[in-house]
Formats: C-alpha cells, structure tokens, sequence
C-alpha cells in the first residue's frame, strides 16, 4: 500500500502579513518542521503543494511539487489536485505548512490506524477537529472532486460527506498548534515540545 506525504504550502498568509511557511522556528522554516515529520516515517512520494509563487522560497528540497494553477483555492482544491496527479497512492498523509510542533511521532500513530473501513483519519483535540493533520484515501477523490466542481472549499464539507474515523487526542498536545497570525507565536513559548 502507497502512503504520500503531503505538506501544504499554499495558502495566503493574509492574517500573518508575509508567507508565514518560511519564518523560523528552532532554528528551521515553520514547513520543514511538517515536512521532516513525514519524511521520517520514510512516507513515498513526499509531495509539497505550493504556488509558483512561493517555490522559489524553499530550500533545495528533495521532493515532488504539486504547483497549483489557481492558487489560494484552499485545500479542498490541494487536495482534489495531488489526489488526481498520484492515481497510485492509496492513502495521503496531510499536514500543513504551519504547525511548528509537528512530529514523527504523530505521523507514526495517524499512519498506524489506517484501516480500510475509512476514506479518511482525522485527529480532533479539545473537540475541533484537525483537517490538516489528517489522512485520506483515494476513495475520498470523488467526492472531493464533486465539491470542487461545485466551488466548495471546506474541509468539513468533505467530511460530513465521506467515511470518518475521528482520533480523539490529549487536550495539552502541542501538535496541533498553527500559527496564523504574528500573535499566535505565544502558543509556543508555553508549550514545552516533546516528540510524543
């Protein structure tokens, strides 16, 4: 079975003020913190979801690029795009750009529950489910495609439309911190990080 890891680097940044993906944190850009997470569960291929853009921005990466052609469409339409360019990969482990607390650790244990009863695996924490730190399978695709052509583009949307196991996980759990605005960096300095 053929797992992707999937590193979304698309967005905006519009609340932030400047693409947010290459601000460091411990010593390393914010999208390297998801990318070496996958990379570490030896996932194949390791895709980054940019726009023309922002690739330049990135380092010399040993990955494949998945460049929108409309970009800012959110991901609903990142999705829908890698799932159409891979028709190999059976199942997508999908993080986002901007979550400095990302580990190996996590992407073991989501990658662990895989089971074929679902088209996707999403962590929720303190009752907010976690979208973008989840894993699809290719079984989603048309449904994803479905809404897409309808111009949706939320997440929940496809969810409530497709098979879910929700993976409840600890309320404390840095993991899921993301960093949207400049002021979101103080969610950092109170969390201690370990690679739970």
């Amino acid at each position: 079975m053929k797992i992707a890891g999937v590193v979304l680097a698309g967005g905006q940044s519009s609340r932030y003020g400047q693409p947010k993906m290459f601000e460091l944190f411990a010593g390393q850009p914010l999208y390297k913190h998801s990318l070496t997470a996958l990379q570490k569960n030896r996932l194949d291929p390791i895709i980054i979801a940019t726009n023309a853009h922002l690739q330049h921005q990135f380092g010399q990466e040993n990955v494949q690029w998945i460049i929108e052609k409309q970009p800012h469409q959110g991901p609903l339409f990142a999705l829908h795009s890698i799932m159409t360019a891979y028709p190999d990969v059976e199942w997508f482990s999908v993080v986002a750009s901007d979550m400095p607390y990302m580990n190996a650790n996590f992407i073991k244990k989501i990658v662990g529950l895989i089971d074929d009863a679902y088209d996707a695996i999403v962590p929720t924490q303190a009752l907010r489910d976690q979208p973008l730190a989840a894993l699809y399978r290719r079984t989603a695709l048309p449904r994803a495609k479905q809404l897409t052509e309808q111009n949706k583009r939320s997440m929940k949307v496809l969810l409530e439309q497709i098979r879910v196991c929700y993976v409840p996980f600890d309320d404390n759990s840095p993991t899921f911190v993301n960093i949207n605005a400049q002021q979101d960096w103080s969610q950092t300095t109170k969390k201690e990080f370990n690679d739970e």
